[in-house]
């Protein structure tokens, strides 16, 4: 081909990017296959080779096989080892990437913690809550004591900060506790919360703020909560009363834990508030989730307006980085011997859908038809950092998932497969849809295993973490900006029933085990689980201890 005709071809290529929809990791990106047409690739890691590997193959990205081979050949089991690379990882990123300078001199800042939300801990909050009224109407367990952690937060703070060695905690607060009606405040609430927070710094631990964690009080939903634009207005209240209190504290803060998860559960999936068939449509979800990113936009001017006001009074007070978490589920075509064409095109289709409703729409939200420096340059995003949740893939048939038949792949979650990969996947969509547009850093902010509190299980927990941390070492070496880590969670907890799954006790995520035998001497007990002294050995290793 003649250098002209070359010219040619790539501005054609370049005209047609924006039709061609993005498969991570499923095939190579036009762009790598266009860089690779002029030039040769450096030498490719092994991790990056077994990713090839996995790609030329055609289908979504296993590196199961990879990884059992990595824990003899390369120590993976090691955790003082692996924390030890992370940190050369984390040192030689500080050199090379804006949203990682902040690691130069201090890369124990790294935010390796666990999270947690109100509701699925707390206790005590359902008769002023959507989700428990909800859940009673449709005879499904609702929270009651949870793991009571409103009243032990002081034991179980010390704890996580003694057995797990955390510097990081992401929780988030009750509105319906801080606001139990439409026009009060109960400060006594309010201070509380305060004291939670102070505890955790005064152990050392970053604690990072979420507004809203898929709950919202019973009053906002029978006003039509976030389906009407002018309710708006009552959560940025909310947000500016709790930057008010906790300002001092807290330096992360999260409007939103996944504005998707909220919005499908309650108006197209029916799994949660308000669950009425006569709402459920994919325009009512879009407009939910619509308003909810326009209730993030206003709580982030609102927040940083009053820290400009409080700044002048008491210069102690930190910058507050605004984020919002995003659920980033992978849709993968079911394929195998038996799968025909309808099926196979039928399914991809689907899968391609799926992600355009929970991702496309949501990145072009923060990014306005103008050029990314301009979009940084005046903030138009209003956003200080991304948070990514992900735990797994879902294989689709057609608009179904199947569910997974190999042994080593499944969890108690019926809806997540043992899929740590999904890491590596994830952290690609979310930098390329939002963080390298607009040069912010991500904060995995979940990621874990449903696995029994059994010796099987406890090592298949092992095994997941060795992984993901490793998956997580090669993405920052990659350049990715990622500064922190919080899986699911820091104890076992009540986890969101449906139908499909209506036990909320036996998907135990949690760093911790908890006793939930009502009729045990030992309720609610905690205790530290054999397979979390990976992820423990790993962060004293990782900071120095």
């Amino acid at each position: 081909m003649s250098l002209k005709n070359r010219y040619l071809f790539i501005a054609l290529l370049f005209s047609m990017s924006s039709l061609i929809p993005s498969q991570p990791l499923l095939s190579p990106s036009w762009t790598e296959w266009l860089w690779s047409f002029f030039i040769t690739s450096p030498e490719k890691s092994s991790f990056q080779k077994a990713i090839a590997t996995s790609k030329a193959r055609g289908e979504a990205l296993n590196l199961y096989d990879f990884f059992t081979q990595k824990e003899t050949s390369d120590s993976l089991k090691e955790p003082e080892k692996a924390a030890r690379k992370f940190k050369q990882a984390i040192k030689r990123a500080a050199d090379k990437n804006d949203s990682m300078k902040r690691f130069k001199d201090h890369p124990e800042k790294f935010l390796f913690g666990v999270s947690s939300s109100s509701y699925q801990y707390e206790g005590g909050l359902d008769s002023n809550n959507a989700n428990a009224i909800f859940y009673s109407k449709n005879n499904l367990a609702v929270a009651g004591d949870a793991i009571d952690f409103w009243n032990k937060y002081k034991t179980d703070i010390q704890d996580m900060k003694a057995q797990l060695g955390i510097n990081s905690f992401r929780l988030s607060i009750a509105w319906e506790r801080v606001q139990p009606h439409q026009d009060a405040w109960d400060l006594s609430m309010l201070n509380k919360y305060v004291d939670i927070i102070k505890t955790l710094k005064e152990n050392g631990i970053e604690p990072i703020v979420v507004l809203h964690h898929y709950t919202i009080p019973q009053w906002f939903a029978e006003i039509d909560g976030f389906e009407k634009a002018e309710n708006i207005s009552y959560f940025v209240e909310f947000a500016k009363k709790m930057y008010e209190a906790l300002q001092e504290h807290v330096t992360y803060w999260s409007t939103f834990n996944a504005i998707e998860g909220y919005a499908f559960k309650g108006y197209y999936k029916l799994d949660g508030p308000p669950g009425d068939p006569k709402k459920k449509s994919l325009f009512m979800t879009e407009k939910v989730m619509y308003n909810m990113l326009k209730a993030h936009q206003q709580c982030y001017d609102a927040i940083k307006k009053l820290y400009k006001e409080k700044y002048h009074n008491n210069q102690n007070v930190p910058v507050p980085q605004i984020g919002i978490q995003k659920n980033i589920v992978l849709f993968d075509p079911f394929q195998n011997e038996t799968t025909n064409f309808c099926e196979k095109y039928g399914s991809k289709f689907i899968c391609s859908f799926s992600s355009l409703l929970n991702n496309t729409i949501f990145f072009k939200f923060f990014k306005p038809p103008v050029p990314s420096w301009l979009i940084r340059y005046f903030n138009l995003s209003k956003l200080d950092w991304i948070g990514l949740n992900i735990y797994s893939n879902m294989l689709m048939l057609y608009a179904a998932p199947q569910k997974e038949t190999l042994e080593e792949r499944q969890t108690e979650n019926l809806n997540y497969r043992n899929y740590p990969e999904g890491i590596y996947r994830a952290v690609k969509i979310i930098y390329d849809g939002i963080a390298r547009p607009l040069n912010i850093p991500i904060i995995i902010t979940e990621n874990g295993i449903a696995t029994k509190n059994d010796l099987s299980g406890n090592e298949k927990r092992t095994r997941f973490f060795q992984r993901a941390l490793y998956t997580i070492r090669k993405l920052i070496e990659e350049g990715y900006p990622i500064i922190g880590y919080t899986p699911w969670a820091s104890h076992d907890n009540y986890e969101w029933p449906s139908k499909e799954q209506p036990n909320p006790y036996n998907r135990p995520y949690g760093m911790f085990a908890v006793n939930f035998d009502t009729s045990s001497p030992h309720y609610l007990e905690r205790t530290l689980k054999k397979g979390a002294e990976y992820y423990r050995d790993f962060i004293s290793t990782y900071f120095g201890k």
